[in-house]
C-alpha cells in the first residue's frame, strides 16, 4: 500500500520538499503532513512527526521485502487494495453526490404517508429499544476495527464507531437515551422471530452479512409497549426514516450517475 500511497499521491509532491527515503522510496513533506493528519494528530509535533516517518518506513521495509521475496503475492495485494480503495471511493463520490443533492424537507404529507403504510408497526405490544444499529458496506466492514468498536465497552468505542459510521455507513442510529422501535430498527435485516426475541431479551450484541452488506446491532436496553403510539409521538422517528429512504433512493442515482459521468470522462483508450 506503501506505494500505491505515493503513486495516488505524487501528483502534488512536484513542489513539496524532500524528508527521507527507503531504498529507492521517497517520502515527501506533503505525504508526511497527511500520514500525521490521519495517525497521528493527537501527539505532540515532533512527536507525531517522528511517529509518522516511523510508520511510513516500515511500510517501505515491507514493501521492498516482499517485492523481493514474494513478488506475485505483493502484485496480488495491490490488486485487492486497488479494489477496496476503488469501493471507497465510490463511497465517498456517492456521499458528496447525495449531500449536494439531498431535499432534507420532510412534508407533513410524507410523514402521514409513512405513517400510515407502517401502522402496524406503532399499534400492539411492540418491543422499543435503546440500541447501536451500523449498517456497512462488506468491503468497508472487513477493512476496519469496527467488529470491537460496535461492543461499545468504553467511551472510545462509542467516539470510535460514531466517527465510522459517519464517514462510511448507508444506515446508523445510536440512542442510548431515547427508545427506538426494535422492528423499525431492524427491518433491513432478515432475522428470525425467534433471533429477535433472544437479541433483545438477552440484551445481546450481533453481526449479520446479507447481499454485501454487514449489519452491527446492540442492544443496550429494551421494554415492551403495548399501546398504539399517536403519530405526533413518533414524527421525530418517522422523519428519519424519510430522510434515510431519500438518501437510500439518492444513492443508487449517484452510483449510476458518478460511473456513468467517469465512463463518458475517462474512456478506454487501447493500443
Amino acid at each position: 500500500m506503501g506505494s500505491l500511497f505515493l503513486f495516488l499521491t505524487s501528483c502534488m509532491n512536484f513542489n513539496s520538499k524532500k524528508v527521507c527515503k527507503v531504498g529507492s522510496e521517497v517520502l515527501y513533506e506533503h505525504d508526511l503532513e497527511a500520514i500525521i493528519n490521519i495517525y497521528f494528530s493527537d501527539f505532540e509535533d515532533e512527536e507525531a512527526r517522528d511517529l509518522a516517518i516511523e510508520q511510513w518506513a516500515n511500510q517501505m521495509r515491507i514493501n521492498l521485502t516482499i517485492a523481493n521475496t514474494l513478488p506475485e503475492i505483493q502484485l496480488t495485494n495491490i490488486i485487492q487494495s486497488q479494489s477496496e480503495l476503488s469501493q471507497l471511493n465510490l463511497f465517498a463520490l456517492e456521499n458528496d453526490f447525495i449531500e449536494n443533492n439531498l431535499d432534507t424537507t420532510i412534508t407533513e404529507d410524507e410523514i402521514q404517508s409513512y405513517y400510515e403504510k407502517h401502522r402496524q408497526n406503532y399499534q400492539n405490544q411492540a418491543y422499543i429499544v435503546k440500541a447501536l444499529y451500523v449498517k456497512l458496506p462488506d468491503t468497508v466492514a472487513s477493512a476496519s476495527k469496527i467488529d470491537d468498536y460496535y461492543l461499545l465497552n468504553n467511551d472510545k468505542d462509542r467516539e470510535e464507531i460514531k466517527k465510522y459510521a459517519n464517514l462510511y455507513a448507508t444506515n446508523f442510529y445510536f440512542e442510548e437515551k431515547r427508545w427506538i422501535y426494535f422492528d423499525d430498527l431492524v427491518r433491513e435485516i432478515p432475522m428470525s422471530p425467534n433471533k429477535k426475541n433472544e437479541l433483545i431479551i438477552n440484551r445481546g450484541k450481533a453481526k449479520f452479512s446479507n447481499n454485501g452488506e454487514t449489519y452491527y446491532l446492540n442492544i443496550l436496553d429494551y421494554k415492551t409497549k403495548s399501546v398504539s403510539s399517536p403519530l405526533e409521538a413518533e414524527k421525530d422517528v418517522i422523519r428519519r426514516h424519510v430522510l434515510t429512504q431519500k438518501i437510500n433512493k439518492l444513492r443508487n442515482t449517484a452510483k449510476e450517475t458518478i460511473l456513468k459521468n467517469a465512463q463518458e470522462n475517462y474512456p478506454i483508450s487501447y493500443y
